[in-house]
C-alpha cells in the first residue's frame, strides 16, 4: 500500500514538474512575410529530457525506495546513492537505444545536451526494473510541451501527453508517436532519427 501511494505521488509530482517549467524553444520567429513563407516547411520536432534541479530525467523507483531505506539504516554513508545512479544510467541508455531503433522516431531530433532547448521534454519513471516481486517493468512517461500553441487557458496547456509501457523501446515509440500527433496528426515521417 505504501509503495502504491509513493508511486502515485511520484507520478503526480513528475506531471506537475514536466508541465510547468517553461523552457523556450530554439525556433527563431520570422521577421517578415518572406520569413513566414519559409516557415511553411516545418522544422523537425525536437525532444529532450526534462531537466529539473536534483531530479534524474529517468527515475528508477525501486532503487529510489531502496536508497531511502538505506539512508535511514546507514546515515552518512557516501555509497548509498551509487546503485540508483548506475541503474538510472542503464535505463537512460535503454531508452536512447529504443529511440534510435524505433521507426516512429524518424525525423525527430533528440537533444541530450542542456545547451539546446527542445520543443518537447520527457520525464520517465521506471518501476519493476530490479524488484523480483514485480513480473514486468512499468515505464511511465510524461511529455511536456512548453511551446504549446494551444490556448493558455486550457487545462492541458503545456502537456504533450502521458502513458506507460513495459519496455524502453515501446516507451520511446509511444513518446515519438505522441510528439508527431501533437505536431501534425497527418505528419510525413522524415528518414532518420537524430541525437545531438
Amino acid at each position: 500500500m505504501r509503495r502504491k501511494a509513493f508511486a502515485t505521488f511520484s507520478v503526480g509530482a513528475l506531471f506537475v514538474a514536466s508541465v510547468y517549467p517553461q523552457q523556450p524553444t530554439d525556433k527563431p520567429k520570422p521577421s517578415s512575410a518572406s520569413g513566414q513563407k519559409q516557415s511553411v516547411q516545418k522544422d523537425p520536432p525536437t525532444l529532450g529530457f526534462n531537466h529539473i534541479k536534483d531530479v534524474s530525467p529517468i527515475i528508477d523507483e525501486d532503487a529510489m525506495l531502496e536508497e531511502h531505506r538505506l539512508e535511514k539504516e546507514l546515515p552518512g554513508n557516501q555509497f548509498v546513492h551509487d546503485k540508483r545512479a548506475m541503474h538510472e544510467t542503464v535505463l537512460m541508455n535503454e531508452f536512447m537505444e529504443g529511440f534510435k531503433n524505433s521507426k516512429e522516431c524518424n525525423g525527430i531530433t533528440f537533444y541530450l545536451k542542456t545547451d539546446k532547448r527542445p520543443a518537447f521534454t520527457v520525464q520517465i519513471s521506471v518501476m519493476g526494473h530490479d524488484d523480483p516481486k514485480l513480473s514486468e517493468q512499468t515505464w511511465t512517461w510524461i511529455l511536456g510541451w512548453p511551446g504549446d500553441p494551444g490556448s493558455a487557458d486550457g487545462k492541458a496547456h503545456g502537456m504533450g501527453g502521458m502513458g506507460n509501457q513495459s519496455t524502453a523501446k515501446l516507451t520511446a515509440r509511444d513518446v515519438c508517436m505522441t510528439v508527431w500527433d501533437d505536431v501534425d496528426p497527418n505528419h510525413f515521417k522524415k528518414p532518420g532519427g537524430k541525437i545531438e
